[in-house]
């Protein structure tokens, strides 16, 4: 059931509003509109083959959330040799002009996440900020692997307009 994102305005609107949509119109995300649960979809890609999605409610439908599979692969967006760890598929494709953005899904690392991760030059972990434990933990284990650098977020990154956004990767990641 899923069709074009330009199918529904307000698919694209929400798309827009958390600054998913440049990393839409490049090609960076694979972004879709599920017509049947009213739901904008982030299909997950592994070696550019679709292996999950995930969708997130336009109309208050529990759960906010919704994912299609069980895959074990984060949301990757962007082409860089560093990335930013993030929550979620929105915040990852917000940075992903910058830096390229690995959504968990969540707020846990799995095993199948550091295969992807470790191949990287240097690693910033920027979970929402009541998530800061679990970011410090996921620090931890990953510096076994790569480069690693914890960033305690104030706001989260796809609630943050675009020069927010610039600032922080200026502060933080350049």
């Amino acid at each position: 059931t899923f069709v074009s994102l330009s199918r529904s305005k307000e698919a694209e609107a929400y798309v827009k509003r958390v600054g998913s949509y440049d990393a839409y119109l490049n090609g960076l995300a694979d972004i879709r509109y599920d017509f049947q649960q009213e739901r904008v979809v982030y299909l997950v890609k592994h070696n550019n083959k679709i292996v999950d999605a995930t969708g997130r409610s336009l109309n208050g439908r529990k759960p906010k959330w919704r994912r299609y599979g069980n895959s074990k692969y984060p949301f990757v967006c962007g082409e860089s040799r560093y990335i930013c760890i993030v929550e979620d598929c929105p915040s990852a494709c917000s940075i992903s002009d910058s830096i390229k953005g690995v959504g968990l899904m969540g707020t846990t690392l799995l095993d199948d996440h550091i295969d992807v991760i470790k191949k990287h030059k240097k690693v910033f972990v920027a979970l929402d900020k009541d998530a800061t434990s679990k970011a410090y933990m996921i620090v931890r284990k990953l510096r076994n692997y790569v480069p690693t650098r914890l960033i305690v977020l104030n706001k989260d990154l796809k609630d943050m307009e675009r020069g927010e956004r610039n600032e922080f990767i200026r502060r933080y990641i350049d």
